[in-house]
């Protein structure tokens, strides 16, 4: 009888269907080069073994993070509205923003301050910036 086991990545938050190894740094692939040349190609069919028997999957394909399992499957998250990056960011802006009643206008200037937010990911800013100090996006004023 074959376990059924249900992986969930805790950082993309959603389950893998299908696990993936954890890819070789830099140093370990100069390491095992070094090996394969060194032994006349011998290290090599070690690295195939060691590729294949070894290394175990589990973790995800998408960030190389640990995966949980469990016997249950876990909840899935709610799917989010595909929006462009304008779209997210005038959700955002309307729903911040307060109902405005209408005042006479009056001859005096007040010094009111507006409201600044970010073109790319929406954060409201304090001070007018060159640039969002979140998404370091190009800021127009």
């Amino acid at each position: 009888m074959v376990k059924i086991k249900y992986a969930f990545c805790n950082h993309c938050k959603k389950e893998v269907v299908e696990p993936a190894k954890k890819p070789l740094d830099s140093m370990q692939k100069t390491i095992w080069i070094i090996i394969i040349i060194g032994t006349f190609g011998i290290g090599g069919i070690v690295y195939l073994i060691n590729n294949k028997f070894g290394r175990k999957k589990n973790f995800c394909p998408i960030c190389h993070t640990k995966l949980i399992y469990s016997k249950e499957p876990f909840e899935k998250p709610k799917l989010i509205e595909a929006l462009t990056a304008k779209e997210k960011v005038l959700k955002k802006t309307k729903s911040k923003k307060k109902p405005v009643k209408k005042k006479p206008k009056v001859t005096e200037k007040k010094t009111e301050k507006e409201e600044i937010y970010c073109q790319f990911c929406g954060v409201q800013l304090n001070e007018k910036f060159a640039t969002c100090p979140y998404c370091k996006a190009a800021l127009k004023f």
